[in-house]
């Protein structure tokens, strides 16, 4: 298995030579999210649309009188 300092270098490796920190560091961050899906999804740490529409639903109802948009 692949160590975690050795997927970050590899990250680095494949960015252009004209990389900027902020590109590098995004780069990063994003590589972080992705994985982090993917392992939620092997999980089934996952909701389907039809729950996030009722969620998003008991939200509208709870916060509507606050003026939040």
């Amino acid at each position: 298995m692949i160590s975690v300092k050795e997927q970050i270098l590899a990250t680095i490796n494949k960015l252009p030579d004209n990389a900027t920190w902020d590109d590098a560091l995004y780069t990063l961050y994003l590589c972080s999210k992705i994985k982090r899906s993917e392992e939620d999804i092997q999980n089934n740490n996952v909701i389907t649309l039809q729950e996030l529409k009722e969620y998003i639903d008991r939200l509208e109802e709870k916060y509507e009188n606050n003026n939040i948009k």
